[in-house]
């Protein structure tokens, strides 16, 4: 008797992942359905794509490297984790392995659903729908594979093993890097023109043409970078022929043209205040920008990003566990284009007093004000209160905690402010929490919040044009993209550009969205911006005046070191080790 067996000699890490929306996908994945019933009937077959959506690793908001709530912004110079426990982190070392990629099974299932499909009891169209589907799906598997791993095991047809038969005949060789790439950029081409340009409304978050094209731009993107700044190793099993970059640019630049041509697609510009438009993006799904997104309902399905990242007083339970570096904050440009750092001490090198603190923060990037809480600034229907001490006479109290009160008040004034920082417990550890993507209304708990999470969108599009536009030389074209990104978030348009201003824009523009840590690997910049870098913190103060109500009083504010940790990021991560039980294939390198 015959039956199938998933080969890749390696352990399978299971990833979660859901994806839920008010429409095709608004429907539980029928994990028990039993296989040629479903191939026979178009809701049998429906069901079955759900599962395959179900395992796409979206990297989404529930998408950890760390233990709970150890979201990626916090292994790159964005964040910090606030929690004193787990991190991806070790004695200042970024841990290799970001979880949930290696996992055969869910290409099995893609490869069994490709082969079945064409023999379904279900119209040509139907077929051809959900095969262009299950072929990108497969695609964007690799994708996320390639890119972690470099060259891996190839594998596009299901194995069948015979109890007793060697399993030996059934193993895959890893594939080279640019192969792994080379097939992705295939099917993606060959599909886009197969898949709907529109969906209509009860499929509106379903893959289409400029699904397809945005993955195209997105990895073509990635493979070039690695031809031009990797090395070949292990005979390339990981990285790219550096003859090769241009070809790669070439592609990814033709799909974001794709799509900026057929204007399906637009930089969201539904309000006219920039910071609250940049904020609105976010938490609106299927806005102008929405390329693709993963949406929730609950009590369904709902992420936790609210409950995990909520400002001290104003959590559910858990809260505070990114802390935004000072260092991100200060990327963010003033309006007139000026560089980002705050205006602490004045030309004698005395520090500022702000009568209203918030105004440390004055003429900023509108989108650092949608991307991070500062501190002072309106939440929820009131005031994060970020005070690490009070000043009085030179001298500096503080506490270590949020309940020490400042006897000399003869009331409840806490030394340090209600929302922290501190070097200990969870408040933030920088001055600053995440506000990109979280609910501005109301507290969230575990599990109901809603915000979509975008996987692609056009601002990547625009910027991704830029970047391989630039690298070929074409700086007219890469320059109109960076200033439309520009003119959109509020700030002065530049009259020329170069490759640090194409990644500078990127950084903060797609801040907290999960692509800095690919981004730092890709240009190989990892090893030297987190080369024991040590990341800052800003401490507010209150100036104490003799006879004044604490609310009256000032603040200085203080740049020092955020009591975390040197970020160190060694050269074998630009590549993950092959997990356990992949023994029979070649290490990566310097593993």
């Amino acid at each position: 008797m015959k039956f199938k067996l998933n080969y890749i000699a390696l352990s399978i890490l299971l990833a979660a992942g859901t994806s839920c929306s008010k429409d095709f996908l608004d429907r539980r994945p029928r994990d028990l359905i039993i296989e040629d019933d479903a191939y026979g009937s178009q809701s049998g077959i429906e069901a079955l794509t759900v599962k395959l959506y179900n395992d796409m690793l979206l990297e989404d908001f529930s998408y950890e490297v760390a233990e709970q709530a150890g979201y990626l912004s916090t292994v790159t110079d964005e964040a910090v984790r606030s929690y004193t426990w787990g991190a991806g982190v070790i004695n200042g070392t970024v841990l290799g392995n970001w979880f949930g990629s290696w996992d055969y099974a869910k290409i099995r299932r893609v490869n069994s659903f490709i082969e079945k499909i064409p023999t379904s009891k279900v119209s040509d169209d139907l077929k051809a729908r959900f095969l262009t589907e299950a072929r990108y799906i497969r695609a964007f598997h690799y994708f996320q594979l390639v890119k972690r791993y470099g060259g891996v095991p190839l594998v596009t047809k299901t194995q069948e093993y015979a109890f007793g038969d060697d399993v030996a005949g059934l193993f895959v060789p890893r594939s080279k890097e640019d192969d792994i790439y080379a097939f992705i950029e295939k099917e993606l081409t060959d599909i886009k023109d197969i898949l709907p340009t529109t969906n209509i409304a009860v499929d509106q978050n379903r893959i289409n043409r400029f699904t397809a094209l945005a993955l195209k731009s997105r990895a073509m993107l990635y493979a070039a970078s690695i031809a031009k700044y990797g090395q070949v190793q292990i005979d390339g099993l990981v990285g790219i022929p550096k003859a090769k970059a241009e070809a790669y640019w070439r592609s990814s630049l033709a799909a974001s043209q794709e799509i900026i041509n057929e204007k399906q697609y637009s930089l969201y510009k539904g309000d006219t205040d920039k910071a609250l438009n940049f904020q609105n993006l976010f938490l609106k799904e299927n806005n102008s920008e929405v390329i693709f997104n993963k949406v929730y309902r609950t009590p369904e399905v709902g992420h936790s990003y609210d409950f995990f990242n909520a400002p001290q007083s104003f959590k559910v339970d858990y809260g505070c566990a990114t802390s935004p570096t000072l260092d991100m904050v200060e990327e963010y440009e003033y309006v007139d284009g000026s560089s980002g750092e705050l205006k602490y001490n004045d030309k004698s090198g005395n520090p500022i007093v702000y009568a209203n603190p918030y105004d440390i923060f004055k003429d900023k990037d509108p989108r650092l004000l949608a991307t991070i809480m500062l501190p002072f600034s309106a939440w929820q229907g009131g005031e994060l209160e970020i005070r690490r001490g009070i000043v009085r006479n030179g001298q500096k109290v503080t506490a270590e905690n949020l309940t020490t009160g400042y006897p000399e008040t003869g009331s409840n004034f806490k030394i340090v402010g209600k929302d922290g920082p501190l070097t200990t417990a969870d408040p933030t550890k920088t001055g600053f929490y995440v506000k990109k993507s979280m609910d501005p209304t109301k507290r969230v708990n575990d599990g109901e919040s809603v915000a979509p999470y975008i996987v692609f969108r056009y601002g990547e599009i625009l910027l991704n044009y830029a970047e391989a536009a630039f690298e070929l030389g074409l700086n007219t074209d890469a320059l109109k993209y960076v200033n439309e990104i520009r003119e959109r978030a509020g700030i002065a348009l530049k009259s020329s550009i170069n490759l640090e201003q194409i990644r500078h824009e990127r950084k903060v523009e797609l801040a907290f969205e999960n692509h800095r840590l690919w981004d730092l690997r890709r240009w190989r910049t990892a090893t030297s911006v987190l080369n024991n870098t040590q990341f800052h913190a800003l401490y507010p103060w209150l100036v104490w005046e003799e006879g004044k109500d604490p609310s009256q009083m000032k603040y200085i504010f203080e740049k020092v070191n955020a009591p975390k940790n040197t970020r160190t990021f060694p050269e074998k991560l630009y590549y993950e080790p092959l997990p356990q039980g992949a023994e029979p294939y070649i290490q990566n390198p310097l593993y």
